[in-house]
């Protein structure tokens, strides 16, 4: 019976990063291969990403729910907007504050529906498509949690605003790293450099080596937010800036080899 429900849920999902990332294909899987017919044990890939758009729309209903029903327990004005010590300094009306968010969550996911459409390289955003899709419910999963926090904040409750974000932010960057090894060359999403997009070996490399160390940096991310106090905000900063220049010379230095 304990297994039941995480079977069911996994059957529902189609895929798992923890479990399906090592089924993907491979980044070096034929660009003119038909998309629907790359399977694992959780179906393919275009049902994948079918399901977890679903269940990104479910989040952006959810914040709107969300801010309608804690709406009557806000004060007329409210913080939206905190600096790197943590401190409140932009404020808003109540209505506008609490549905702040909500739309922003609703631009973004608009936005990653239609970046792909622009895609000079689709064939190679198609066979990862479902990860696109993954990134976009963890993204929007994540600014529902700031949500949640920012009206309980805004509501009275005192929670560690300089704590949580980065700790949120540390998590996402866990789940880009560990998708990143398997993202095909496109122009919608990964490192996209001059270098690396010149070349399918250039990319490869560069998410495989990049994709560990953005895993690397999400987790000293969190726990140095956990004990860095007010300076979990700046912590965070430097250690996504550095990771991310690291890789993009690393990935130019190996271009400069490998041409």
């Amino acid at each position: 019976m304990t297994s039941a429900i995480p079977n069911r849920i996994r059957a529902y999902l189609g895929w798992c990063p923890m479990t399906g990332a090592a089924q993907h294909p491979a980044p070096d899987q034929p660009a003119g291969a038909k998309t629907g017919d790359l399977a694992d044990s959780g179906g393919s890939v275009t049902g994948r990403a079918d399901r977890f758009m679903h269940l990104t729309i479910a989040v952006v209903v959810l914040s709107y729910v969300v801010a309608i029903l804690i709406l009557p327990f806000l004060p007329e004005v409210i913080p939206v907007h905190w600096n790197l010590q943590g401190k409140a300094d932009g404020f808003a009306a109540s209505i506008p504050g609490a549905f702040g968010l909500p739309v922003i969550i609703t631009l973004v996911t608009l936005l990653f529906i239609l970046l792909p459409k622009f895609d000079s390289r689709y064939a190679g955003f198609a066979l990862a498509k479902d990860i696109y899709a993954i990134i976009l419910f963890a993204t929007t999963g994540m600014l529902l949690v700031m949500e949640v926090i920012f009206l309980l904040i805004a509501a009275g409750y005192d929670l560690p605003v300089i704590t949580i974000i980065p700790v949120l932010i540390g998590f996402l960057f866990i789940i880009l790293g560990s998708l990143m090894p398997y993202i095909h060359r496109n122009t919608t999403m990964g490192i996209r450099l001059p270098w690396t997009m010149k070349s399918d070996d250039i990319w490869k490399k560069t998410h495989e080596h990049g994709g560990p160390l953005f895993m690397a940096g999400g987790i000293l991310t969190v726990i140095g937010s956990l004990v860095s106090g007010i300076w979990a905000m700046a912590l965070m900063l430097v250690i996504i800036i550095g990771v991310t220049i690291y890789i993009s010379v690393w990935s130019y230095r190996y271009a400069k080899t490998a041409g």
